[in-house]
């Protein structure tokens, strides 16, 4: 063996890791090799201080400060994560309410755009309704081409499919929280 696989069996020595095979093969070059037996003196001497150093506790309360500061990052981390998680929620149902939205105020301008008693405030929304009205037959027709043309089906199915794991998410992480609020409050009571 050379002498940079002796150094090798020496760290292993110091750890109590070499089989009997290995030791005896170690034993034999340090009584060779002068340069191999002074590094295993100055090796044993290190290891020896550090195994006659008192070893010094942490300070009163290290590690309740150090459990509690990770339970916050954690808690911020999760927050933010259920906020973001949230808001795209809210959003894509949003989006997926609003032609529903529309049309019923589209259907309640119609009612009520014969009435005479309509006060200006009224009229104005209506007016807004009326505006949006040629939005929502664009947005029929976009959907309408997509679910008849051969491209538009992949992605009008992606789309839906989206906006249905989103939701299954939300849903998911706000009963997940309430769970989380019920046991702290078990906990706490």
């Amino acid at each position: 063996m050379n002498c940079q696989e002796i150094g090798q069996l020496m760290s292993l020595s110091l750890d109590e890791a070499l089989t009997a095979d290995e030791a005896c093969q170690l034993q034999i070059h340090l009584d060779r090799c002068q340069s191999c037996q002074a590094k295993w003196i100055s090796m044993e001497r290190v290891s020896q201080l550090f195994a006659d150093a008192p070893l010094v506790p942490p300070p009163t309360g290290f590690a309740a400060r150090a459990s509690q500061r990770l339970a916050q990052r954690e808690a911020r981390r999760r927050g933010v994560l259920g906020g973001v998680i949230l808001f795209m929620g809210t959003i894509s149902l949003t989006v997926l309410a609003l032609p529903a939205i529309i049309g019923a105020f589209m259907t309640l301008g119609q009612l009520f755009s014969y009435s005479p008693l309509l006060s200006h405030g009224l009229q104005l929304i209506l007016k807004l309704i009326s505006i949006g009205r040629p939005l929502v037959k664009a947005g029929w027709l976009t959907i309408t081409a997509l679910l008849f043309s051969p491209s538009g089906q992949p992605i009008l199915a992606s789309y839906s499919l989206a906006v249905f794991a989103l939701t299954a998410l939300w849903v998911r992480l706000v009963s997940g929280r309430q769970r989380g609020y019920q046991k702290a409050r078990l906990a706490r009571g």
